[in-house]
């Protein structure tokens, strides 16, 4: 029998702030009995913590649920010179997992997921499982860092500025753009990792910088998957263009004992493309381990 997940009402999460490495990283907390788990859930590059505001209620009957911002990104400060990257966002997650003083259930989107493999390798002590959603193993390939490259180019590296909410919600857009999302459910996830500025203008609340990451760092080697050892899970939208089958196949087969799923109608941005099979199946994989 599937695993049910439906709630009755979407809780609000309590915005809260922790400070990691010298900065106030922000994370949203929905709640939930911690004694049982931890759910910490990681979005992905130029998102933020509300990407999982759908997923993370289905969570809460099976532990305390937190999404973090990391720096740079949502509410999180940003840090002055900017300092980016794999090896920052490590040392980031890690801090935090320690002051929570419990083992975590990691989950990661895109870039947070291979966050969260880079951690599971070098501290699976700070984990009770991890579960990855469309991320490749370590940096985006080099024809996502061209086209951040060609965008800061063009945008001339600093926050596009808007005369208007609406103006703004116009101008996002997903990267990958498939998605099944309405445009009133994309126009509210424009509108919740904004800010109206002093001047009155709109933007968006994050670091252009970030994407200039290996100016500041060397890419790291990529996270090497067979020496993860913490109960691991692989989801991948069932119309992802980012994580391919083969390759998270691929990975599947390097994680030993792993397990591997797709979820229907879903492109790369699974949590908000369908977060009722997304919760399911993650729910299902805990309740297993």
């Amino acid at each position: 029998m599937k695993t049910q997940t439906t709630v009755a009402a979407q809780p609000e999460p309590i915005s809260r702030f922790s400070e990691i490495n010298g900065l106030k990283l922000h994370y949203l907390d929905w709640g939930g009995d911690d004694t049982r788990h931890t759910f910490l859930l990681l979005h992905g590059g130029a998102a933020h913590a509300h990407w999982w505001d759908e997923v993370a209620p289905r969570l809460m009957p099976f532990g305390r649920v937190l999404a973090l911002d990391f720096r740079g990104h949502g509410r999180s400060q940003w840090p002055e010179p900017p300092v980016y990257g794999p090896a920052a966002y490590i040392e980031d997650l890690k801090k935090f997992i320690e002051q929570l003083k419990t083992r975590v259930i990691v989950v990661g989107h895109s870039m947070g997921g291979a966050v969260a493999q880079w951690t599971a390798v070098e501290r699976p002590d700070l984990l009770e499982a991890l579960v990855i959603v469309d991320a490749l193993p370590g940096p985006p390939p080099l024809w996502r860092r061209l086209m951040w490259r060609w965008r800061r180019k063009v945008q001339g590296g600093k926050r596009p500025e808007l005369d208007s909410a609406e103006s703004l919600a116009r101008k996002f857009r997903l990267s990958p753009p498939g998605t099944y999302l309405s445009p009133q459910a994309l126009s509210r996830l424009a509108l919740a990792g904004a800010e109206q500025l002093p001047n009155g203008r709109w933007t968006f609340r994050f670091d252009p910088e970030t994407r200039a990451w290996r100016r500041m760092s060397h890419p790291p080697r990529p996270p090497r998957l067979r020496r993860i050892t913490t109960p691991t899970l692989i989801l991948r939208g069932a119309q992802s263009t980012l994580l391919r089958r083969w390759k998270a196949r691929s990975m599947h087969r390097k994680i030993s004992g792993s397990i591997f799923r797709e979820i229907p109608r879903a492109f790369h941005h699974v949590p908000l493309d369908n977060p009722s099979d997304t919760a399911a199946a993650i729910v299902e994989f805990v309740e297993s381990i």
